[in-house]
C-alpha cells in the first residue's frame, strides 16, 4: 500500500465516528438475537395501535390495526370477516367521507392520534 492510499483517520490518529444524531450500534454485543431486533423494529414501524370499525349497511365488525398497516390489510381483514376473499370493496373515512385508496397506509389519512376510526364499506 502506497502512502496515499492510507485512510485519513490513520494520518490523523482518530477513531471513525458516526455523524450526530447517528447511533453506531453493534450487533454481536447488543445482548439481543437478530429475531427480537427485527420484531422491535417492526412494532416502531407499524405504530400506534388502532381500532377500525368497519361500517356496512347492515352490520358492524371491529379491526384491530396499527398506523402503519395498509389499507390493502384491512380490506383483507374485511374480507376474512364477510368469509368472502373475493369481495370488491371500497372504503371511505366515515368522518370526511374520503376515498380510502390501497396502496396507502392509515398513517396517510388524517386520523392521527384517534384510538376508534370508523370507516364506511360498500361493495364494487
Amino acid at each position: 500500500m502506497e502512502d496515499d492510499d492510507v485512510p485519513l483517520n490513520e494520518v490523523l490518529g482518530a477513531k471513525p465516528k458516526a455523524p450526530e444524531g447517528v447511533s453506531a450500534f453493534n450487533l454481536g454485543k447488543s445482548g439481543r438475537s437478530g429475531a427480537e431486533m427485527f420484531e422491535e423494529e417492526n412494532a416502531a414501524i407499524a405504530g400506534e395501535d388502532l381500532t377500525v370499525v368497519l361500517q356496512f349497511t347492515d352490520k358492524e365488525f371491529s379491526a384491530q390495526m396499527k398506523m402503519g398497516h395498509t389499507v390493502e390489510l384491512l380490506k383483507h381483514k374485511a374480507r376474512e370477516m364477510l368469509d368472502d376473499m373475493s369481495a370488491k370493496l371500497e372504503m371511505r373515512l366515515a368522518e370526511t367521507d374520503q376515498v380510502m385508496i390501497d396502496p396507502l397506509s392509515l398513517n396517510d389519512y388524517p386520523i392521527a392520534g384517534q384510538k376508534v376510526v370508523k370507516v364506511k364499506v360498500s361493495f364494487l
